[in-house]
């Protein structure tokens, strides 16, 4: 059975629908890019063509395994082509043809429209055509990032479910499962790296990003532990250009001074041990509050060589 990681008032929503028999016609699906719109319509279609009569979907008929693996010949997916940035109008005419043929193997035939919100308004219209009067067997699934782009004419036939992002934890936990080689640390990374979204960070753990940043968080807490404030400064200016992997970097960085504070009181030595002995527990909290204060002031947009300048003194100083 295809299933969501957290989301659950999604699933709970579809579950509902296929219980009381008002599995719709037409269903919207709204949330950014990377956040399970994909996942949720293929769970549809499990919904839709189950072979079970009760407790839909299965996940063991033939139905089920084919939409999982997503070589069923009843379940179409259309979505813009690559080097395209409108959802042609062509292809909805062809869905239109296609929608009139019986389906091949299930009772009915499901259509995923991923990024709906790029169609203009002609092909819109053209969509609307077969929603107002689909065929029996025919169920369609748009996938969109913004339903304001839709018709409201659209918007009208259809039943809308809204996906919500994770937390940084839920998705660092939901990572477990699904980029088990991946360090915890990268897997933290990518979270943060993120924000949430489990599509976007599984591309992010694809180009190695996150492993960088871990590294450079334990380099980072090396030199602000260790060594000079010209080298802790030199390794932040990489990150001049890249807000985005600066605030993953603070991110990690505050929750390694917060863990090396927690230790103090847990025993949780460790490797943490020579550490520990160098740093005291109010010290690492001090360097964690101005690691803190540091994102802050870059998810403002404050110059980002200003405030690791200030980061890098305050840090130092508190460990004088």
């Amino acid at each position: 059975m295809i299933e969501l990681a957290y989301n659950r008032k999604a699933q709970t929503t579809l579950a509902n629908l296929s219980a009381g028999g008002r599995l719709p016609h037409a269903l919207l699906i709204e949330g950014p890019a990377g956040c399970g719109k994909k996942t949720l319509g293929r769970l549809f279609a499990q919904y839709a063509l189950c072979a079970e009569q009760q407790d839909k979907p299965c996940g063991a008929c033939a139905h089920c395994i084919k939409v999982a693996k997503q070589v069923h010949p009843d379940v179409r997916f259309y979505t813009v082509p690559e080097g395209k940035k409108e959802f042609p109008i062509d292809l909805v005419r062809e869905l239109r043809q296609d929608a009139y043929i019986a389906p091949n193997e299930g009772a009915c035939k499901v259509y995923l429209l991923d990024k709906a919100h790029a169609m203009n308004t002609a092909a819109q219209n053209a969509l609307l055509k077969i929603i107002e009067e689909p065929p029996a067997h025919v169920r369609f699934v748009l996938l969109c990032e913004n339903r304001s782009m839709l018709l409201p004419t659209i918007l009208s036939r259809v039943t809308a479910i809204e996906l919500e992002l994770l937390s940084v934890e839920q998705c660092a936990q939901a990572l477990i499962q699904l980029a088990p080689d991946a360090s915890e640390t990268a897997r933290r990374a990518a979270a943060i790296g993120a924000g949430g979204n489990i599509g976007r960070a599984l591309e992010l753990l694809d180009s190695a990003k996150p492993s960088k940043t871990a590294a450079d968080t334990h380099k980072l807490r090396e030199l602000l532990l260790f060594g000079e404030r010209y080298d802790a400064l030199l390794l932040l200016a990489a990150y001049d250009k890249d807000r985005e992997g600066l605030l993953s970097l603070l991110s990690l960085l505050r929750e390694s001074f917060a863990g090396l504070a927690l230790a103090h009181y847990s025993g949780a030595y460790q490797e943490e041990e020579r550490l520990l002995n160098w740093i005291t527990a109010k010290q690492a909290l001090v360097a964690a509050g101005a690691v803190e204060r540091a994102a802050l002031r870059a998810a403002r947009n404050v110059g980002i060589p200003l405030l690791c300048a200030c980061m890098v003194e305050e840090v130092k100083g508190a460990l004088r």
